[in-house]
């Protein structure tokens, strides 16, 4: 199966310190902007019926190999619970998280 996007996750068995050293000995954190207001899946705004259920982090790998950063999106419930399905379902929750962290602009 070809993937559409460029996410990879970390391998069973391993931390993120061994795949990103960057990350060896990172033992605190400084989150710097304000959360996104909306889905990083979906594009639909966070509000008080579709709320942030879950957080994911992006470590941009070329990035990493100097300095450990990681980018965070939040994914409302609805996101996560396909993602959760597995199979084409999540491919298609990483696919848009992937465009969004690029840039890409939403077309439909």
């Amino acid at each position: 199966m070809t993937r559409l996007h460029n996410l990879v996750g970390v391998p069973a068995g391993k931390t993120l310190a061994e795949v990103l050293p960057a990350f060896a000995g990172v033992t605190n954190e400084v989150h710097v902007g304000q959360p996104a207001t909306e889905c990083a899946a979906c594009r639909k705004p966070f509000n008080a019926v579709r709320k942030r259920r879950k957080s994911v982090r992006l470590f941009p790998a070329a990035l990493c190999q100097i300095v450990p950063v990681a980018l965070q999106y939040g994914l409302c419930g609805r996101c996560f619970a396909q993602y959760q399905r597995g199979g084409a379902d999540r491919e298609a929750v990483l696919v848009a998280i992937d465009a969004y962290s690029d840039g890409v602009e939403a077309t439909q």
